[in-house]
């Protein structure tokens, strides 16, 4: 698999995680009674960098490993082997 395509694989996997960063920055600022153009500029900045860091994470454990690591599949299943 090309660099590119395992980037591209890997950003798309942190997706979920930088959309939710984002929502909760934005409710968590709102809740603040911060005004709307903070807001905005607050949540995209952390969306994009948890966006960045998961992504280099799961490009670079694929390069040193050379197997695909998923976090959205990590994050499942260690949400379902929590249940009692």
């Amino acid at each position: 698999m090309s660099l590119s395509r395992s980037l591209l694989l890997a950003g798309l996997d942190a997706l979920p995680f930088a959309a939710l960063a984002s929502i909760a920055t934005y409710v968590f600022a709102r809740a603040g009674k911060q005004q709307p153009v903070i807001v905005g500029m607050l949540a995209a900045t952390v969306g994009v960098a948890v966006l960045l860091a998961l992504g280099t994470i799961s490009a670079n454990r694929y390069r040193a490993d050379g197997k695909r690591f998923y976090f959205t599949r990590a994050v499942v299943v260690e949400g379902l082997l929590s249940f009692p």
